[in-house]
């Protein structure tokens, strides 16, 4: 039986994708043009600096709304990977205010917030002043981001990407827009060498783990995390077998004993704030169902940063890496 759950999750979880289509597809054409020039999602841009400065840039966003931007000035970002992005081009200093997922880098984490940018408000954004405002189509509600546009803020709007392809995508489109597609190449071709390197390691593996993403924020709030989340994107390209898109799981669905034991996992990752607010091992173990599973018997948890293993960000290459080890080991990179 398919389970499935749209839902607005709290703060730092990422909301899985509700506004039709697909939940795997994630490489719906962009358009982006300077006068006459047109480029999709999964093209190489054009536009110079120079043009996007002194003519203004066209961008297409993936909610069908187009953008003009002569102003990069000042920058209000609403999703953390879109922030990471910004910082590594070396514009971060133009970014005035994020939303509550930017926990990363440091500098950026103490940038003034704007709220969550799956439940926003238009005055908290406009109160910053920006010239600029970016985010994916998570983002909620459409009411928000047409106030801002009345107030002649342009709002690029991104495909939310749940695929290691889409990453490459999402960089190329922030360097496109900020006028320095020199630096997103160099950036983008770093983080698919990272990548790369990671898939390689993971080919190397004889067994496919069954894992299981577990998303728990306390032991009233546990969600089993399956198709369509970047999640799954990972646990695959590690080389290992996503239990919950196995037994039928779209996006995220409440977690019960009986689903959690019929699936399995040798492993369970879970996102290191809960499992550590919920009290760690022995409390996870608690939590009905888990104890049955293999993983449980074993106590084989895995714990990261969600802001590090499933925001497909400029990290994403190290993070798929270190749990490409973490899976599998007896691998080595020598």
């Amino acid at each position: 039986m398919r389970r499935t759950i749209w839902a607005a999750f709290p703060a730092l979880v990422l909301a899985t994708v509700a506004c039709g289509g697909d939940p795997t597809d994630t490489t719906q054409a962009t358009t982006v043009t300077t006068v006459a020039t047109t480029t999709t999602a999964t093209e190489a841009p054009t536009t110079t600096t120079t043009e996007a400065e002194s003519q203004g840039l066209l961008f297409v966003g993936a909610d069908g709304v187009e953008s003009t931007i002569t102003d990069t000035s000042r920058i209000v970002s609403l999703n953390g990977d879109l922030t990471e992005i910004i910082f590594e081009l070396g514009l971060g200093d133009r970014v005035v205010a994020t939303d509550i997922t930017t926990t990363y880098p440091p500098e950026a984490e103490d940038l003034p917030k704007v709220g969550f940018g799956q439940q926003l408000a238009p005055e908290p954004v406009l109160a910053f002043q920006p010239t600029l405002v970016i985010g994916d189509t998570q983002i909620q509600p459409p009411e928000t981001l047409q106030q801002v546009r009345d107030a002649g803020v342009p709002v690029v709007i991104f495909e939310y990407q749940t695929t290691l392809a889409g990453v490459e995508t999402k960089i190329m489109q922030v360097a496109e827009i900020l006028g320095v597609l020199e630096e997103g190449r160099k950036l983008a071709d770093r983080v698919k060498g990272e990548i790369d390197e990671a898939l390689a390691l993971a080919a190397q593996a004889d067994e496919k783990p069954n894992v299981a993403f577990v998303y728990v924020r306390g032991p009233q709030l546990v969600l089993l995390f399956g198709q369509g989340m970047p999640t799954s994107a990972m646990i695959e390209a590690a080389g290992a077998v996503d239990v919950g898109a196995a037994s039928g799981v779209i996006g995220a669905a409440p977690m019960t004993p009986e689903a959690l034991v019929a699936a399995a996992p040798d492993v369970i990752v879970v996102p290191a704030s809960g499992f550590a607010a919920l009290g760690g091992a022995a409390a996870f173990l608690d939590i009905p169902g888990v104890a049955e599973t293999p993983a449980g018997q074993a106590q084989a948890f895995l714990s990261y940063d969600e802001a590090y293993f499933f925001n497909f960000g400029p990290r994403i290459g190290k993070a798929l890496l270190g749990f490409v080890k973490d899976l599998h080991p007896d691998l080595t990179t020598g």
